[in-house]
Formats: structure tokens, sequence, C-alpha cells
């Protein structure tokens, strides 16, 4: 039983004995909202460091599950993690997928998890890639990263043959990749996997969910700034246009183009807003989308490939970048 206020908020009984259990834990991927002060860069990096040997408890727990062929790399300049499940199957061939990994725009350096479960249960080759971070490297810096290992990649796949995923800001950097790559000419994949995202980093567009999944959320349920001028956000934005579409994307005109878009939240996801008005801004611009919402889970929940939940929306994910790709 959850108790936020007043409220009492049982643990559904109709999600998986996984997703009960994970729920009725402590969450080791719970953000403190007590961060350092923005000027304080030393400070930053040190609670970085820590909150990245948390997340690397994540990965070793995938890495555990799936047997898979993990190669660190350059491409074009930009760090990415290779990552080759045991076998791709024929449909695959010849196809490749994109990774950029979730974490609050500051945390998950070299994360691995995201990947490594598409790679395993897909049955596909996936590129992670390792994009640089504040407080040292701010926006553009992850555009630059991604951007570029995405024209590597072109070197070697056909654009249909390639999709583009994320989870959190990781779902964000994927709606901005896809944006800079209409900007600069580029042929665009053949689809994208934007997973609970967060739109607006200008907070002008929040969404009811950022207030009524407070509390609720047993992941991001602590990791809203106490204001709009301290956190990962200001960090990662540090001193650029918040209402920049690269930046948050809901300010994006889509009617100029974009890539067909499958987009994944859950009904206590602190973002499930920010996925909802985005797919609208993607539906609204005739953008050939869908809009997946799990029952009862918290934020990111897709990346927990121990939840069966978390694969089937995995596997769903896939199924719709078949149906896109050549």
């Amino acid at each position: 039983m959850l108790q936020v206020g007043p409220r009492s908020i049982p643990i559904p009984k109709h999600i998986s004995p996984e997703a009960q259990a994970m729920m009725a834990a402590p969450s080791l991927m719970s953000l403190s909202g007590d961060y350092p002060p923005l000027h304080d860069k030393q400070g930053w990096r040190e609670h970085i460091a820590t909150v990245n040997n948390m997340m690397k408890m994540l990965d070793q727990m995938i890495l555990s599950m799936f047997p898979v062929e993990i190669e660190r790399k350059t491409l074009g300049g930009v760090r990415v993690a290779e990552v080759t499940p045991q076998r791709i199957s024929g449909r695959h061939e010849g196809r490749v997928l994109l990774n950029i990994h979730g974490g609050a725009f500051v945390y998950g350096e070299g994360m691995l998890a995201e990947a490594v479960v598409a790679a395993a249960l897909g049955e596909i080759k996936v590129v992670a890639v390792d994009y640089r971070v504040p407080p040292d490297h701010p926006f553009p810096a992850n555009l630059e990263d991604t951007v570029g290992a995405y024209r590597e990649l072109l070197k070697a796949y056909a654009p249909g043959s390639i999709a583009i995923y994320g989870t959190s800001a990781g779902g964000t950097y994927t709606a901005t990749t896809v944006l800079k790559l209409r900007d600069l000419g580029l042929p665009l994949p053949a689809a994208a996997g934007i997973l609970t995202p967060a739109c607006d980093l200008s907070q002008e567009v929040m969404g009811d969910s950022m207030f009524t999944n407070e509390g609720i959320d047993s992941v991001l349920g602590g990791a809203r700034p106490k204001d709009d001028t301290s956190g990962p956000q200001r960090m990662f934005i540090a001193g650029a246009d918040a209402k920049d579409p690269l930046i948050s994307p809901i300010f994006a005109d889509y009617t100029r183009g974009f890539c067909p878009s499958y987009l994944l939240t859950s009904t206590r996801d602190l973002l499930l807003s920010s996925t909802i008005l985005l797919h609208r801004a993607l539906h609204r611009a005739h953008v050939p989308c869908e809009l997946h919402v799990f029952e009862a889970l918290s934020h990111g929940f897709n990346v927990l490939a121990h939840l069966p939940e978390a694969r089937e929306a995995t596997l769903d994910m896939i199924r719709f970048f078949d149906e896109q790709m050549e």
C-alpha cells in the first residue's frame, strides 16, 4: 500500500508478480532532489558519479540476464557501444538500432541496459551512443554526438534500415535528434521509439501528471527540483533557450516532417502527460505514430527486463520498427 497524503493507493493485483514486488520495494533508481548549486561543477561531477555508480547496478542485472557481445569503440569520433545478440534474426540482417540512453540529461555515462534489452529480445544489432554530458558538455553536445553517430551509420546502412530509440532523457534526445537530422537535410531513419520523454524543459507545458503522479511514480517521485532554477535540466540547458525545439521538442513544427514514431508511457509515470502531449503534436501533424500506455507502472519500466511488462513493451516497439523498416 502506498500512502500519499490522505490517499491510500494499493499495489494492483492485475499486474505481474514481478511488477508488484518492485512496487513494494524501495526504489534504487530514485534520484535526490537535493542538487548541488549550478555553479558548483565539481559538486555536480561528484553527484553524477555517485548516481552513475548506482545505475551501474541496473546494467549488471541486465547483463546477467542476457548474454550479448559488447564492443566499445568510436564511430566518427563519438563513443559508442556496439551490442550484438547471440543470434540476429533473418529479418534483421542489415538492420540496426541506434540507442540513446536515459539518465535525467546528466547521468548514465556508458549505460548499456536499454541497448542490451532491445538487442537480446529483438535479435537485432544495437549501437548505443555514449554521448557527452554536463556539467562539462551541456547542450548541444548531446546532439553533436547522436547526429555524428547516425552519420557514420549511414555509411553502412540505408536510412530505411535504421531506427532510433531511447527512454526518458533518451526519449527526449531521440525526438530532438530526428529534428536535427531533418534540419540538416539528412535522410531520416525508418522509425523512432520515443519512450517516456520530457517534452518541455521550459516547464511551460508541464501537464497534469507532473503533479498528480508526484509521490506515486516510484522512480521519479523525488527527482523534480524544488524550483525551476536548479537540477539536471538547468545544468543541461546551460543558458540556452529552453523553448528551443532541439531542447524541448513539444515546440517543434512536425508538419515539416518526422519519421513514424512509437511512444510509450504508463499510468504512474511522472511524464505520462509529457508523452501524451508529444503524441498529440505528432498526430496533429499527420505523422504515423502509436501511443502505448501501460497500467500502474512507473517511469522507465521498459528498461527493467525482469518485468514481463518490460519485455512486452520492448518486443512491441521492435514490432513497430519492423513494420516501418526496409
